[in-house]
């Protein structure tokens, strides 16, 4: 018994504190800590706390008196306690990476939450009888007659969560639905294993593979992300334009840049806070108008542009006339002392005009309906400024501001 105690404690030990280094990193309060990392954080604490009762378990096995007892009947209970709470968690994750609706996640009861009722009163009933697990006069652990129900439930949640993910793929990216549909890969491979050879100890050292290749694309996804926005940045952009451009198929690939009119007179009147905050409102509305698998980056400034995948050409009006109505919803809302104003430039891609061309005649399109917009309604545009910020208003008649 001690050579395999010994390698299961290197192997728990050495996954706690990976997991107790990306928790350091994912913990980290600020403005970005996101209810998704909330989640996340989650996770990695309920696989901690499992590997860490596994770890305890293997140490005091087979150890004599009435305290080891209770002691391994603490631990076990709590450990198939928490093995479907970890499948909940990361059904949340999933949920919440796909809606972005905190409510939305615990509406879902039957699916995901009763499994894990119904698993803690077995694990409660296991402590008077031997449903889950059964320790002989030596203190040594056998398996209960039922503990295949454990696997069941766990394997259920499992196979709801990559079904869920699957009917919703389209709402993600691509690269997104790969990393969600993988994670509970290894874990689930080590759990039949387990199953199958009961003296091995493989489903939370494989979890905690699952929750460090996350970790890594997290971390990949946020170099790619604009902090201020949430949206992609030019980076992520440049380098997706290379790629979908070359496996497209027969979709065609359209581009819509965006600009926000009178951009410096909101920085002037009101401060570079309230400009930060016109930039997160127009990501906003791009993020309600535009469909999850398609690419919204910020391209600079207040510049942003949009990249579509479109079986028909006719779908791309239809978009622009979805985002005009949404800005128009939120400047009736007067959320702001002041609208929203987009100037807009869009077309589709053509192979045999390259990238750059593309960027710069949806550039200058922009610029055409910018320049087009005539003067007039500019007053009525200065009297939304409250009397004390028309000074600096004065900057928005003075420069010209037909053009924005």
């Amino acid at each position: 018994m001690i050579q395999p105690t010994l390698f299961y404690l290197q192997i728990n030990i050495f996954a706690m504190i990976i997991l107790f280094i990306i928790f350091l990193n994912v913990h980290k309060r600020g403005s970005d800590y996101s209810f998704s990392k909330k989640i996340f954080a989650l996770i990695l604490f309920a696989c901690f706390l499992l590997i860490f009762s596994d770890t305890i378990l293997w140490i005091i096995n087979g150890k004599p008196g009435k305290p080891i007892r209770y002691l391994s009947v603490f631990f076990i209970v709590l450990y198939n306690m928490f093995n479907p709470v970890i499948c909940m968690l990361w059904h949340y994750y999933v949920d919440y990476h796909i809606f972005g609706d905190k409510k939305r996640i615990f509406r879902v009861f039957m699916p995901v939450q009763l499994p894990v009722v119904l698993n803690t009163l077995l694990c409660i009933a296991s402590i008077f009888t031997d449903v889950y697990h059964v320790f002989d006069v030596n203190n040594v652990y056998h398996r209960g007659r039922f503990i295949y129900l454990l696997f069941v439930l766990c394997f259920y949640m499992v196979l709801y969560t990559e079904l869920f993910l699957f009917r919703n793929r389209k709402k993600i990216s691509a690269i997104e639905y790969k990393h969600l549909l993988f994670f509970p890969l290894p874990p689930a491979l080590g759990a039949i294993v387990q199953f199958l050879y009961p003296g091995l100890s493989l489903i939370w050292a494989a979890a905690t593979l699952s929750i460090f290749l996350a970790f890594i694309n997290i971390q990949k996804i946020q170099m790619n992300i604009d902090y201020l926005t949430g949206v992609y940045n030019r980076r992520y952009l440049d380098k997706y334009l290379q790629v979908i451009t070359k496996t497209c198929g027969n979709k065609r690939i359209a581009g819509i840049m965006i600009d926000i009119d009178y951009f410096k007179i909101i920085n002037d009147a009101y401060g570079h806070k309230e400009g930060d905050e016109a930039l997160k409102y127009t990501a906003q509305i791009l993020r309600k108008t535009f469909r999850k698998i398609d690419i919204i980056a910020r391209y600079g400034g207040d510049e942003f542009i949009v990249i579509l995948e479109l079986d028909d050409s006719s779908e791309l009006e239809a978009v622009i006339n979805r985002l005009k109505n949404n800005v128009k919803e939120f400047n009736t809302k007067k959320m702001t002392p002041y609208e929203i104003v987009m100037s807009v430039g869009y077309g589709f891609y053509e192979k045999d005009s390259g990238i750059s061309e593309f960027l710069k005649r949806i550039d200058d399109l922009m610029y055409m309906d910018k320049k087009g917009k005539q003067s007039v309604g500019i007053g009525d545009r200065l009297n939304q400024y409250p009397a004390a910020e028309k000074i600096n208003a004065r900057i928005f008649a003075k420069s010209g501001a037909k053009t924005g």
